[in-house]
């Protein structure tokens, strides 16, 4: 091997790593962050982590896979503005159900930034949305980004927000009623600032005029943010679907959510996502029924302008070292 040639391996290792570590970035069911990343020769693995699953909120693993696909394509954004394309085998091992992703530097690509820069200003904002809604223009091009991964956002008409407020506030009542889904709620939302996941306290934004009744993280705390003056009138709701409901259609979803969520960013529109109403089975059943039966869905997102002009902190995120591995790690 050539000192060139080894050149270009290391700098392609090193390009792989970088990208990973703008995976960390990525949203995740109750910022679980499920996923590590492993160094494999001259490439990088993706594979879920059993320790971090939420057997009770996700027992089939849908969201758990979903939040690996926004990892997978924030990883693959990194890349595009470094000027490549990524090599990607998706769900490469069928006897190794925990490996998502095989990825290596494709061909050279013009750089594209602009989906990077919206990496690092993404935030959760669950407070009330401002009076104005988002443009045509805007709502067209996150269709356009869930297009790219095979799915659909189905954006909810007037007529359907209240129903679907509805279907919410039962969802919230089915998992503060049954013990198992409470136990991860509680598990993943009380917990410090400092553990680099979960819901912080301090993140989360007292009650406001929500239209849709928003997931209570804080469980009886007070929450660090305040609500702030939004009306939520402006606010739009989307679902995304897929076709089918397999482990290729869960990936491609949370490919999908990553792209229309840094797309937004990009526009200076902000969300959070709705997860709730696709964890329990009798509300994510009448989900599909209010959207018509277009589809399976995969999650909803609230969709809007900022009230405020502050944003709110970023969520906690683990390490690096805690997520990536290096050469020779196992």
């Amino acid at each position: 091997m050539t000192s060139a040639g080894t050149d270009d391996r290391r700098a392609a290792l090193d390009l792989l790593v970088a990208a990973t570590l703008v995976s960390l970035r990525a949203p995740s069911i109750l910022n679980s962050q499920p996923w590590k990343w492993r160094t494999r020769g001259q490439e990088v693995e993706l594979r879920s982590d059993p320790e971090r699953r939420l057997p009770r909120v996700d027992p089939a693993g849908r969201l758990e896979l979903m939040s690996c696909g926004a990892a997978l394509h924030h990883a693959l954004t990194a890349l595009a503005a470094s000027g490549f394309a990524g090599d990607v085998a998706r769900l490469p091992a069928a006897d190794q159900p925990d490996l998502v992703a095989q990825m290596r530097p494709g061909a050279a690509v013009p750089p594209d930034r602009t989906a990077y820069a919206a990496v690092l200003r993404r935030r959760t904002d669950r407070r009330p949305f401002a009076d104005a809604p988002p443009g045509e223009e805007d709502l067209d091009a996150l269709r356009v980004a869930a297009e790219r991964h095979g799915v659909r956002l189905r954006l909810l008409t007037r007529a359907e927000v209240p129903p679907f407020a509805r279907i919410v506030a039962e969802a919230a009542v089915a998992e503060r009623a049954l013990p198992a889904f409470a136990r991860d709620v509680t598990e993943w939302s009380d917990r410090p600032r400092a553990a680099g996941d979960g819901v912080a306290i301090n993140d989360l934004s007292a009650p406001g005029a929500h239209r849709v009744p928003p997931r209570d993280f804080a469980l009886g705390r007070t929450p660090g943010l305040a609500a702030g003056g939004g009306t939520d009138r402006g606010t739009v709701y989307g679902v995304l679907t897929t076709e089918a409901d397999e482990r290729a259609d869960w990936l491609a979803a949370g490919e999908a959510l990553s792209d229309v969520w840094l797309t937004l960013t990009a526009r200076g529109l902000v969300a959070s996502p709705i997860s709730e109403v696709v964890e329990v089975p009798q509300t994510r059943a009448a989900l599909r029924r209010l959207i018509g039966w277009c589809g399976v869905p995969a999650i909803a997102l609230r969709i809007g302008r900022a009230a405020e002009p502050d944003a709110p902190p970023p969520s906690a995120r683990r390490s690096g070292p805690d997520v990536v591995g290096l050469p020779g790690d196992p």
